[in-house]
């Protein structure tokens, strides 16, 4: 039986072999992970490498975070941003306080003790949650409350982020990293005015 459209919350059990990543200098294309390591970018007047070692290889669960549509030199992609867990007992997850732990429920469904592993949040091409028929795969449960929104104040704190900041807080931390982070997260019906009301102040 086909299931739906992948939700925020959802988790999914998925290889993620075809993913959305940046060059250093903003070029962002959809690339296929045959392999570890770094990754020509796409662009064609660019030299850069990009690295794609921070995506989880093979199957894990995810969780989805959000989704959008990503436009690359031909059409438009639509994409998932997701959240990799890891059983894995390794110390360096455990302590880093993008690592958050999910104990398994009968709502959640999994099988054992995970981590989510927020500082690994990535961008997932739809068809990696399709079957080879092109149906929706099923979800294998659903994150509960109180860790949606532990994980939401994790994200606040590995994209720098609070709630309400101060002009002084943008004048300190403002950077072509934050933007671009910030950019990612916003709906897509409101990336391209915020893009052009970005570009019409340079003129000003």
């Amino acid at each position: 039986m086909a299931g739906y459209r992948p939700r925020q919350g959802w988790f999914y059990f998925i290889n993620p072999y075809r993913v959305c990543l940046r060059c250093k200098l903003g070029h962002t294309h959809v690339y296929d992970l045959n392999e570890p390591g770094e990754l020509e970018c796409r662009t064609t007047s660019c030299t850069l490498r990009v690295n794609s070692s921070r995506v989880l290889r093979g199957e894990h669960p995810y969780i989805i975070w959000t989704n959008d549509r990503f436009q690359d030199d031909y059409n438009y992609i639509e994409t998932f941003t997701v959240i990799p867990l890891t059983s894995s007992s390794r110390e360096q997850d455990k302590g880093l306080p993008t690592a958050y732990p999910i104990n398994p429920t009968s709502k959640n469904g999994l099988n054992k003790n995970s981590f989510a592993l927020v500082h690994q949040i990535c961008t997932v091409d739809a068809n990696c949650f399709k079957d080879s028929a092109g149906d929706w795969l099923t979800r294998i449960g659903q994150l509960e409350k109180s860790d949606r929104e532990a994980i939401e104040e994790r994200l606040k704190y590995f994209l720098n982020l609070i709630d309400n900041p101060s002009e002084d807080w943008f004048a300190k931390n403002a950077s072509p990293e934050l933007l671009k982070k910030v950019f990612d997260y916003l709906p897509k019906n409101t990336k391209k005015s915020a893009l052009e009301e970005l570009i019409d102040n340079l003129g000003t």
